[in-house]
């Protein structure tokens, strides 16, 4: 399958939807996924979600109408799928520094984000060297990034940053077996097939008092080798294995299961749930 051409067909489709209600699942039939797998593979290639994409668009029309036209700011709301004309407002001046009404009357600087284009690219594409274990039920203890909102990898990076400088990867890495030496573990959560929340945790199996708790089920797991721990190249294998493995392989993914990240002492492995 041509995921580019296939991508770029869905990103034709929001753009001429901008003022109506998408459906996911319509879009994921472009390509031949389900919604919640769309949905990764648009973070792993753009590096922000595709409720985050369709809602910048949006405000990025409603901007440019809203300095060229004289339409009502709260028919400006409905027509670009807000429940109300606050969160609309909130939205707005999130994205553009400025309320539609300030923007309006006194003509301040826009910000617009470009409708995407995935341009093909030729690819060197390494062996996968990956396994399919079976993992018992666990709990693990550890920190977390919060509910992630935006900037997924940065508030990543800066979770291990503080973890580091704090000593808590030390503690964790004391109280491994010695061979996996931590976790990082991301949880989705999903409604109605969309994405709404995303936390990230750095994990061990030892509890302490001001950690979090997660439980990570008893699962099929098919764990990709990756011979650094470098978080660019951790995407990068993401990227590859929900764009390149997953479509070509025998496996489904396992929906709503926590996707798992082993490091070990110089490597890691990235884990999905798998069927």
């Amino acid at each position: 399958m041509d995921y580019y051409k296939s991508l770029n067909q869905v990103i034709k489709v929001i753009e001429e939807n901008l003022t109506n209600k998408i459906e996911y699942k319509d879009l994921a039939k472009i390509i031949g996924t389900s919604a919640y797998t769309l949905q990764r593979i648009f973070v792993f290639l753009t590096g922000i979600t595709l409720t985050e994409y369709i809602r910048k668009r949006r405000l990025s029309k409603a901007a440019e109408e809203l300095i060229s036209t004289d339409i009502k700011i709260i028919d400006l709301s409905i027509k670009y799928q807000y429940d109300s004309p606050i969160s609309f407002s909130n939205s707005f001046k999130k994205m553009h520094g400025v309320t539609p009404k300030i923007l309006r009357k006194d003509k301040k600087v826009i910000k617009i984000f470009p409708e995407l284009e995935f341009t093909p690219i030729t690819q060197i594409i390494e062996e996968l060297e990956y396994r399919v274990i079976t993992k018992d039920k666990q709990k693990l203890y550890g920190v977390t990034t919060g509910i992630i909102q935006s900037e997924y990898d940065k508030q990543i990076q800066l979770l291990f940053e503080k973890s580091s400088k704090e000593k808590v990867l030390d503690y964790i890495i004391q109280h491994s077996d010695k061979n996996e030496l931590y976790y990082g573990v991301s949880i989705l959560e999903y409604k109605d097939e969309i994405q709404e929340e995303r936390q990230y945790y750095i994990v061990g199996k030892k509890k302490r008092e001001d950690f979090v708790s997660i439980e990570i089920p008893k699962a099929t797991w098919a764990c990709f080798k990756l011979k650094n721990k470098q978080q660019d190249e951790i995407l990068k294998l993401y990227n590859t294995i929900y764009t390149k493995w997953l479509p070509s392989s025998n496996y489904n993914e396992v929906l709503q299961y926590p996707q798992l990240e082993i490091y070990y002492e110089n490597d890691c492995e990235i884990c999905i749930a798998v069927k």
